[in-house]
């Protein structure tokens, strides 16, 4: 059996068939972010009627496993009227948070809100939990959408998080990946299921030395600000405003350099000092390490002693026990054959790519002019 199983599925997450060998396949599932994927298969496909059909969904085992679940949301064919091939994209399940709004008032109507936001306190998987419940489930009634049990995992967010007909994805992160927590919507049989994950240190250091990996590239970025100004509401003289300071960036980079924040969706200052942390955070020193994995050693993606997105990984880059520690953001699985997928997996922030730098900064802007919209 291949390492892949491929299943595809009709509007209401109904199984409709399996694809066996594609022509091409490449997953890539990220944390704390939407994965997708792309999958050729030839013209003559017996299965293209259901792939090509309305609602298609596509859900992908690996190593009986879960990799991704999604709808197929685009395809490009190409024929020469003899033959040719299909390519389908696959968008991960966790979009859904990128399309439901944190309406103030979730349970009245449009007519109704009479509040200007709705802010959900507590620890991170109480608030990502409660968030689509009011908003996903129960308002707006996502076909199959279902929440998990809440374990209350994460810590406190501080200041919580409101919301005013924002996105779920643009102010539930970076504030509840800060507090600990990973967020995942799966295909469950033919239920949607959203849950959380702790992410875990990697029991393992790797290195080329110890032949876990063939080469190690990694980019450094430092600081750009050690303090930020945060502007609450009012107008003019009657703003008002508050200023946080990371004392230990200074004193390790001898740096002092100021940003700003605006932050008019509460004068509290605890919610105000945490949209301060988040520029803060934004702000601080990334590092990015791209692996080229040395075959079937110890790291390995998923199984019961594999690695998985979120895990934080320890790099040994062979020079005077230098180890470099950071998150695995994404990783990229490329169908070879049945036996065998190329593997790999991105750490940290890699700053040397200009498509994913240009992404994050087109996210960063839509999500900054989405807020002044609300405003």
């Amino acid at each position: 059996m291949s390492i892949f199983r491929i299943s595809v599925y009709d509007k209401d997450r109904l199984f409709r068939c399996q694809i066996g060998n594609p022509s091409a396949l490449s997953v890539t599932v990220r944390h704390n972010l939407m994965g997708t994927m792309s999958m050729t298969v030839p013209l003559s496909h017996q299965r293209l009627p259901e792939l090509m059909a309305d609602g298609a969904r596509v859900a992908v085992k690996f190593k009986g496993e879960h990799l991704i679940s999604g709808p197929i949301t685009a395809e490009e064919g190409e024929t020469n009227g003899v033959d040719g091939h299909v390519t389908f994209t696959v968008e991960d399940d966790f979009r859904i948070l990128r399309d439901i709004l944190g309406w103030p008032v979730p349970g009245a109507s449009l007519t109704g809100q009479s509040a200007e936001y709705r802010t959900y306190t507590g620890n991170a998987e109480t608030i990502i939990k409660t968030a689509v419940q009011e908003n996903g489930v129960s308002r707006l009634g996502i076909p199959g959408l279902t929440v998990a049990a809440n374990a209350n995992r994460g810590a406190v967010v501080p200041g919580g998080v409101p919301l005013r007909m924002h996105p779920l994805m643009d102010k539930m992160f970076p504030a509840l990946e800060l507090a600990g927590i990973g967020v995942t919507v799966r295909q469950i049989g033919s239920a949607l299921v959203l849950d959380v994950y702790e992410p875990r240190l990697f029991p393992r250091k790797l290195s080329v030395k110890g032949r876990t990996l063939k080469t190690t590239k990694w980019t450094r970025t430092r600081p750009t600000s050690s303090r930020v100004v945060v502007a609450g509401q009012g107008e003019g003289v009657d703003r008002k405003f508050r200023q946080l300071i990371d004392a230990t960036r200074e004193a390790q980079y001898g740096m002092r350099a100021e940003a700003f924040r605006d932050a008019r969706d509460d004068n509290t200052d605890s919610v105000m000092d945490a949209r301060g942390q988040e520029t803060l955070d934004e702000n601080g020193p990334k590092n990015g390490l791209s692996l080229d994995l040395a075959g079937t050693g110890i790291f390995q993606y998923g199984g019961p002693n594999g690695f998985r997105v979120g895990d934080r990984v320890p790099v040994d880059i062979g020079n005077n026990g230098v180890v470099i520690t950071e998150t695995i953001r994404e990783v990229k699985l490329t169908w070879k054959s049945k036996d065998y997928a190329l593997i790999e997996p991105s750490i940290g922030e890699i700053t040397n790519q200009p498509a994913r730098i240009f992404a994050q900064r087109l996210a960063a802007l839509g999500k900054g002019q989405r807020n002044q919209e609300r405003h």
